[in-house]
C-alpha cells in the first residue's frame, strides 16, 4: 500500500509540474495553445484548377 501510495505522488507531482511548466511558457511566449488549438492557414490562397484531357490517336 506504501509503494502505491508513493507511485501516485510521483505521477501525480510529474503531471502538476508539466502542467505548470506549459502554463508559465504560455505566459512567457504564448505560442503552445496557438500551436495546439489554432486552425492551420493554407499555404495557398486559391486553389489551382488543372484540367486534364485524353489524348485521342
Amino acid at each position: 500500500m506504501e509503494q502505491l501510495i508513493t507511485f501516485i505522488t510521483v505521477v501525480g507531482g510529474l503531471i502538476f509540474s508539466v502542467a505548470v511548466a506549459v502554463v508559465v511558457e504560455e505566459f512567457i511566449f504564448g505560442q503552445i495553445f496557438k500551436m495546439f488549438f489554432a486552425t492551420p492557414k493554407p499555404s495557398v490562397s486559391s486553389p489551382i484548377l488543372v484540367r486534364w484531357t485524353a489524348q485521342g490517336q
